[in-house]
């Protein structure tokens, strides 16, 4: 679980250091609203890290939709601070409270590289933009 926390505290902190001009309009406020493209690009970062497939999970409360991923029992979220009572930047746990209070469902693998060619090239091209501003580590 220290594995999944540091790679996606990194990649969230790539998508922070990325000017935003040069990635998708749903990352225009991030993390509000870019819950889902977030979650397809982490999803697609941790399998080339050498991780197992992880699931899109998509759940509604009130009238909000987010997303996140799951990894056998561990989700894994790094917009959930898009909401008021978040703190965390980065979410990786086991203990499901907090996404409990949302009605979901996996829908599919969590890697944008299955969906259609426009929106798999729209999200590469993002991704690629993100992974040049990855820390390397020391």
């Amino acid at each position: 679980m220290e594995q999944l926390e540091i790679l996606a505290r990194g990649f969230r902190e790539a998508i922070e250091r990325t000017p935003v001009n040069q990635l998708p309009i749903s990352f225009q406020n991030f993390p509000a609203g870019a819950c889902g493209d977030a979650t397809l690009l982490l999803g697609h970062y941790l399998k080339a890290q050498g991780l197992s497939a992880s699931n899109y999970v998509l759940g509604m409360r009130d009238s909000y939709t987010h997303a996140w991923l799951q990894h056998g029992e561990i989700i894994i979220d790094i917009t959930a601070d898009q909401f008021a009572e978040i703190e965390q930047s980065v979410i990786v746990t086991a203990d499901p409270a907090w996404h409990s209070e949302f009605a979901a469902e996996v829908l599919h693998e969590a890697d944008f590289a299955i969906y259609d060619g426009y929106t798999a090239g729209t999200l590469g091209a993002a991704y690629h933009t993100i992974f040049q501003h990855m820390e390397v580590p020391a």
